[in-house]
């Protein structure tokens, strides 16, 4: 039987920041540290600031925990089926945390009072400087609907864990980088492009299916060329563009079952090459608290919301 390596949560989105330790530490059931499990022995491989230790000298202090803010909707525009392009007034404070891929944050109506109205929404767009963000809203149930035809919503942020592979598209400098979509995914690209472009990548997008002409927009925005292929009918061309370009890292804004064919392309060219995909799991807390995003990924419980996983571990273990 295959089995896991020693180590498939790399460590969690949140370590080391403004919410850590979180209540999960408290209780003991930190994603990540062995220590704070009750273990012996440090094996965590985290190279950061220490959780263990940060929890042994916070216990007399409240926890950080992230706050919902009412903000203003200054606009609402439908841009598909059930799609909606929304801009949010957000304070400054809360702007400037909004611009890292995989960034997503809470929604709520301004009418409701329970958390269990809160959805997960990714940042499509953030002006750190004008303090507005920018969502894309796919109103299909009680939660959303409302959200698009109010003034004011509430906002509850930064949740960090809307892509696995972080580390991979933050320390990628000045190499050849490819952005694969297809779907809704495409909400959560331009964070990442930005980040790739601001380390001095080279940047192509590879679409399959349609791209929303905002994110279409943005994209051409930042002079990055657009192709569109077929998974089904190109894979050799995206086989061939790959190894001819010497691309060493690649998103893959999809589904699992797109992401596994783009990952198998990948590792027909050369496994070595660094691959990043966006988290499409169930998420309700962000928190690690209700056990909604577990996945069991070949007899471990993995929490989705908080855990960052190696790519191809994820892929091949997932069912």
């Amino acid at each position: 039987m295959e089995t896991l390596e020693k180590n498939i949560i790399r460590f969690c989105a949140d370590a080391g920041g403004k919410y850590c330790p979180c209540h999960l530490a408290y209780s003991g059931d930190c994603i990540k540290c062995p220590m704070i499990q009750g273990k012996n022995k440090c094996d965590c491989d985290w190279q950061g600031v220490c959780t263990y230790n940060l929890l042994n000298h916070s216990r007399i202090s409240p926890i950080d925990e992230r706050k919902e803010i009412l903000c203003n909707i200054l606009s609402t525009e439908q841009i598909g089926d059930n799609l909606y392009l929304i801009k949010i007034k957000v304070p400054k404070d809360i702007a400037k945390y909004l611009y890292e891929p995989g960034v997503y944050v809470f929604l709520k109506d301004k009418d409701k009072n329970s958390d269990i109205f809160n959805a997960p929404i990714t940042v499509m767009d953030i002006n750190e400087e004008e303090g507005i963000l920018e969502v894309i809203i796919h109103a299909i149930g009680a939660k959303t609907k409302p959200i698009i035809n109010n003034d004011k919503v509430y906002v509850k942020s930064p949740y960090y864990n809307g892509i696995f592979g972080l580390k991979e598209i933050k320390s990628n400098k000045e190499d050849n980088c490819l952005i694969v979509i297809n779907g809704l995914s495409q909400a959560n690209v331009i964070n990442v492009i930005r980040r790739l472009l601001r380390n001095n990548n080279n940047v192509e997008v590879f679409v399959n299916g349609t791209l929303l002409d905002i994110i279409k927009e943005k994209i051409e925005s930042m002079n990055v060329k657009i192709n569109y292929f077929n998974i089904e009918k190109d894979k050799q061309l995206l086989f061939n563009y790959i190894k001819d370009k010497k691309i060493s890292f690649v998103y893959c804004a999809a589904s699992v079952e797109f992401s596994r064919q783009i990952m198998n392309i990948l590792n027909s060219v050369d496994k070595n090459i660094k691959l990043s995909i966006s988290n499409n799991n169930l998420i309700c807390c962000g928190e690690g608290i209700c056990g909604a995003c577990i996945v069991d990924l070949n007899g471990k419980k993995v929490k989705t919301c908080k855990a960052q996983i190696d790519s191809r571990e994820y892929l091949t273990h997932i069912k």
